[in-house]
């Protein structure tokens, strides 16, 4: 017989753990990249249509625009933007500032809308946004049905948002934090040897087992979260 899976599991996480490998599935801060880069493929299962990074300071009017945190956002570019994943996700959220009112469509594998949210204001510019509005207003959609596309549409033309701090929860991010990494593993860990309620059967089993395991090792490896 093999090894029970405890041997052949937590030797793994550890050595990941220690050697840093197990690369951090963070938020979508648009950090790092240089101002008017045009956003395509740069985040790991994701793909981005009609998005561009601006920058504080250089094409991103930050008295109207703030970012939600360090110096880049994302914006519209030339039409509604459109992020599509390729592994499905359970929610999506992140901080908008606007010009025109703004809507948030999720749709699932088959283009069918599952769900939606509209900004609460028509404009909420730091400075001349509407009566009671605010900058970078948390916006959200979560569905039970996997997620594989957001589009955001404010302006036709585009040029009329910034997006920061974007958090997509995947089935893999098994603490639900924004985050697939060495925690979500020794928590699928745990419920695949019966220490945990077994509530992340990835593989569709039913069974929390090592076919899951290797599913979220992989995804916080950087390889997205696949489960077929």
């Amino acid at each position: 017989m093999g090894a029970p899976l405890r041997d052949r599991i937590l030797p793994v996480l550890l050595a990941a753990s220690l050697s840093a490998a197990f690369a951090q599935n963070a938020p979508f801060t648009f950090e790092g990249y240089a101002d008017s880069t045009i956003l395509t493929n740069q985040y790991t299962g994701a793909i981005f249509s009609n998005a561009i990074v601006l920058t504080k300071g250089i094409t991103l009017n930050e008295l109207e625009f703030p970012p939600h945190g360090g110096n880049n956002v994302a914006s519209d570019n030339g039409g509604p933007m459109s992020i599509a994943f390729s592994s499905g996700v359970n929610s999506f959220s992140g901080y908008f500032t606007y010009g025109v009112a703004l809507t948030l469509q999720a749709f699932d594998s088959s283009n069918h809308l599952l769900t939606s949210a509209t900004s609460a204001f028509s404009n909420n510019e730091e400075l001349s946004g509407a009566s009671g509005s605010h900058a970078n207003e948390l916006l959200q959609v979560s569905s039970a049905t996997s997620i594989y596309k957001i589009v955001i549409t404010g302006s036709a033309q585009g040029a009329s948002f910034v997006m920061d701090d974007v958090t997509a929860i995947t089935p893999c991010d098994i603490n639900q934090d924004g985050y697939t990494n060495v925690i979500d593993v020794q928590a699928i860990v745990n419920q695949s040897l019966g220490t945990a309620a077994a509530n992340a059967a990835l593989n569709g089993s039913g069974v929390v087992t090592v076919v899951d395991v290797r599913i979220v090792i992989n995804a916080a490896l950087g390889s997205g979260c696949t489960l077929q």
